[in-house]
């Protein structure tokens, strides 16, 4: 049986604390992180440590839990291993969503706010997004960058255009069909054009501009619908689509408008989708204007099981969950080649290994933020109660990388050797990664165009990752290879601290909000409360309880 691996115990507890501190900092690093509480006091500070930590914690977590799930599995055998699994990961994930996820949610709540950003984010961040804002300016740096004009977002499947007629910026629409954009984009996947947008909200100058550009006044969407059945879309379904969109309206004002949009369809010959898209439209005996096909209703599901963050800050351990189903699927059918292969050393225990983890994560990562067009650094996370695909595919790398290094011979993961170099380069790299995926005038200037720059994204936050984490485990194995009992023992509460912490960051962070002292402060004050505090409650009620044994085993209480 294997010696107890004392350094990745204190690097697993290591990676739960600076998730305490993560979210201790988020209410200090200014507005628009979504997080419930913004205190008008705002670190710069606190935001690159944010972005630097939230680059490596959470697959250095998935790392150390495929090393451990591959030495369970060889220990105790597959059902050894799901039945101790599904006691640590699988129960406390299921107590906390019926208890601490609730009161997290009735905290955000009380705050006033969902605790997330819908509708269109502010106008640095995108094309979209300076296009609903109406920013000409910011528009005009995006396009001269190389942003595809006619790019429709991932998210809410708009393109540019459309995002400027939602919103009612008719000089946005000019500008971009004078810089190129196609007005009828999106018609030939069956979405909604621009033009569909301007009847659907009654924006008759955006209208009457994508008509003299050449938008086609009979373009067909998917379920058979033109412009002019847009028209006819009723006040319910309006203010249900402008909710989700962050659109304001007037429907008193739409419907005016839209008498406008009429007439000059009506000089620009527009008809039903009967007529134009042989599908059988109101007028033919056929369904209401934007009816909902089975494939939409299939589609919002889908899409809100994934994106709807049921689990909040538990979400881990359900991805958990899915990759530990998925190494028990694959060493059943694996099993007899595993234990007759020999892996390279060099896979998993050298730097040599960047050489294929680096390539492989950043194609994870390029899908990251909508697909690297956000300025945000490290990766998305899946709050769902379906993972998102590529956030699944993105912490398998690592799960698998930390089962791969526990099978190896030496069963060590990372190299050991060069620790401190590969924490040097990391904090070099860091200020670089973070310019080109902030989407700063000084990326754009290296990279030449919006393409490359994604590219550069995905590579330089993949290798910033991997030095990190490589450059921690050597640490580790280097200072921490022996037992400390105080080690130990912030090792063993911090999967209680960590799950049960968030209610209580929040009100902190309340409470802090009237002091005038500066960010840094609060933080230190609220870091420091909450954490002793939570140590308190896992000392005196959680250790020697079923609790503390069902989430570290059994712990005896000493005496004298």
């Amino acid at each position: 049986m294997d010696a107890r691996r004392h350094d990745l115990d204190a690097l697993r507890g290591f990676a739960m604390l600076l998730g305490i501190a993560l979210h201790s900092a988020l209410a200090y690093v200014g507005e628009g992180s979504g997080w419930p509480v913004s205190d008008s006091e705002a670190s710069p500070f606190l935001l690159h440590m944010v972005s630097f930590v939230h680059g490596f914690r959470m697959p250095l977590f998935f790392v150390l839990s495929g090393f451990f799930t591959a030495m369970l599995w060889q220990r105790r055998g597959l059902g050894g291993l799901l039945k101790h699994r599904s006691k640590r990961i699988l129960v406390p994930l299921a107590v906390g969503s019926l208890t601490i996820v609730p009161a997290v949610w009735a905290l955000i709540v009380a705050a006033g706010t969902d605790g997330a950003a819908f509708g269109a984010p502010s106008s640095d961040q995108n094309l979209w997004s300076a296009a609903a804002a109406g920013d000409v300016e910011e528009v005009e740096r995006f396009v001269t960058n190389g942003w595809a004009l006619d790019e429709i977002d991932p998210l809410f499947r708009q393109t540019p255009l459309a995002w400027a007629v939602h919103h009612n910026h008719p000089d946005v629409v000019a500008y971009l069909i004078e810089a190129g954009a196609d007005p009828d984009s999106g018609s030939g996947r069956g979405l909604d054009t621009a033009l569909h947008a301007a009847a659907f909200f009654g924006r008759f100058e955006c209208a009457d501009l994508l008509l003299r550009g050449g938008a086609d006044v009979n373009a067909c969407n998917r379920i058979g619908e033109t412009p002019m059945d847009a028209l006819r879309t009723s006040q319910d379904q309006m203010q249900g689509i402008a909710s989700m969109l962050g659109v304001k309206i007037d429907f008193g004002e739409v419907a005016r408008e839209r008498e406008r949009v009429q007439a000059v369809f009506e000089e620009y010959g527009a008809v039903s989708g009967g007529t134009a898209c042989g599908v059988p439209g109101p007028a033919d005996g056929g369904d209401s204007p934007r009816a909902v096909s089975n494939r939409d209703v299939a589609g919002a599901v889908l899409m809100g099981l994934m994106h709807f963050p049921a689990l909040h800050h538990l979400w881990f351990l359900w991805v958990l969950c899915w990759l530990i189903a998925g190494f028990a699927l694959a060493s059943s059918v694996l099993q007899p080649i595993l234990r007759r292969v020999r892996f390279p050393s060099w896979l998993t225990g050298s730097p040599l290994a960047l050489l294929w983890l680096v390539p492989l994560t950043a194609t994870a990562q390029s899908r990251m933020f909508a697909g690297n067009v956000v300025p945000a650094f490290g990766p998305d996370t899946s709050a769902g109660l379906l993972p998102i695909p590529h956030v699944l595919a993105y912490f398998a790398i690592f799960f698998g990388f930390g089962a791969i290094a526990y099978l190896m011979p030496a069963r060590g993961a990372g190299p050991v050797h060069g620790w401190w170099a590969q924490l040097l380069l990391a904090l070099a790299l860091y200020p670089v990664a973070f310019a080109i995926a902030a989407m700063t005038p000084w990326a754009y200037r290296i990279a030449g165009d919006e393409a490359t720059r994604r590219t550069l994204s995905a590579l330089g936050q993949a290798l910033f990752c991997w030095l990190m984490i490589f450059g921690c485990l050597g640490l580790c194995r280097r200072v921490l290879s022996e037992q400390r009992r105080w080690v130990r023992y912030l090792s063993d509460s911090s999967y209680w601290l960590y799950l049960v912490h968030l209610p209580l960051v929040i009100v902190g962070q309340q409470l802090l909000q009237p002091l005038a002292v500066p960010a840094l402060a609060k933080f230190a004050i609220l870091v420091a409360g909450a954490t002793g505090v939570l140590l308190a409650s896992y000392e005196w009620g959680v250790r020697y309880t079923f609790v503390g044994t069902a989430l570290n085993g059994p712990r005896r209480r000493p005496t004298r």
